[in-house]
């Protein structure tokens, strides 16, 4: 479920919190990273059960409209299209989400935002499509409305964020990954007759001994690898440089020494990559920069090693 680049991104989360606190307890520090990351499948599981959650409230609304003692037409005659959508139900009786839902993984005491929620959808063009459309409802129509839904609505939905921050800390920044992750299982479910396949945490072993190795050698070697960036900042003003680009630099310095099998234009591809959302303008310029230096430096000293096909290379490092 979890992408190397996505293990990056919490690593340094991590680091610029113990570094602000100038708190460098390993084993604190690894406790938070494994929480932080499990918090993030927690929710795949709650954004995946928002369809869940918004059939059923459109059935209840079509139940207290035929209820009525003179319904109007549209209340007699209500458009069925997407509370018996067929993608819905494969998630409605999918058994790790109603696990989850169980475990407290739901909506139900978010009954006005659901409610706020169906009114912004039935207002979407992708939904006033689906919901008139004359072609009898199938599985690939029904797929396509959650696809467009996933794709569009949870990213954009500031209410959302609001509600996932007063909920957890972990979660308001990672809504566009899920939406991401939940696309790609959906992209795999062909039929309703199918099955969700639900991601684990750590897509191999590899990359969980990735994100506790990236961060236990960043904290064990920081005050080293702050006196590299202070050797090879020139033409810097030190007091001026970001935090956020030392810490880049950091773990970029980190995983170059620590992992032998991970290219050195990868490391610093992925940091200056990070450094472009995390960073200032000129970030990139100056985590490269100052990354590539102290890497050809330890490269040399024989502290970097790297093994295996295409990953020595004779030239520059990017």
């Amino acid at each position: 479920m979890l992408s190397r680049r996505f293990i990056r991104v919490k690593v340094f989360k991590l680091l610029f919190s113990s570094v602000h606190s100038q708190s460098f307890d390993q084993a604190a520090a690894e406790k938070e990273l494994i929480v932080s990351l499990e918090k993030t499948r927690q929710l795949y599981f709650l954004l995946l059960s928002l369809p869940t959650a918004l059939a059923r409230y459109a059935q209840e609304r079509i139940d207290i409209g035929l209820q009525k003692y003179h319904p109007s037409e549209e209340e007699s005659n209500p458009n069925m299209r997407f509370v018996n959508n067929k993608v819905i139900a494969v998630l409605e009786n999918d058994r790790e989400l109603e696990q989850a839902r169980r475990h407290g993984l739901n909506w139900a005491s978010q009954r006005s935002y659901i409610r706020n929620l169906y009114e912004q959808l039935k207002e979407e063009p992708y939904f006033i499509e689906y919901m008139n459309n004359q072609q009898e409802p199938d599985f690939d129509r029904d797929m396509k409305l959650l696809q467009d839904f996933f794709s569009t609505q949870p990213d954009e939905d500031q209410d959302l964020y609001n509600l996932l921050e007063d909920q957890s800390l972990y979660w308001a920044d990672d809504v566009a990954y899920v939406c991401n992750v939940i696309l790609a299982q959906m992209a795999e479910l062909k039929s309703q007759t199918g099955t969700l396949k639900h991601p684990p945490l750590f897509n191999n072993n590899d990359d969980k001994v990735f994100a506790t190795g990236l961060l236990a050698y960043s904290l064990q070697n920081y005050k080293e690898y702050v006196g590299y960036i202070e050797k090879f900042a020139e033409n810097w003003d030190l007091e001026r440089i970001a935090a956020t680009d030392s810490i880049l630099i950091i773990m970029g310095v980190a995983e170059a020494v620590a992992f032998p099998q991970i290219p050195i234009k990868v490391t610093l591809n992925e940091m200056v990559e990070i450094s472009k959302y995390y960073s200032t303008g000129n970030s990139k310029t100056f985590v490269n920069g100052v990354l590539d230096k102290v890497i050809k430096f330890l490269t040399e000293e024989g502290r970097i090693v790297k093994r295996g096909r295409g990953l020595v290379e004779k030239c520059s490092y990017i």
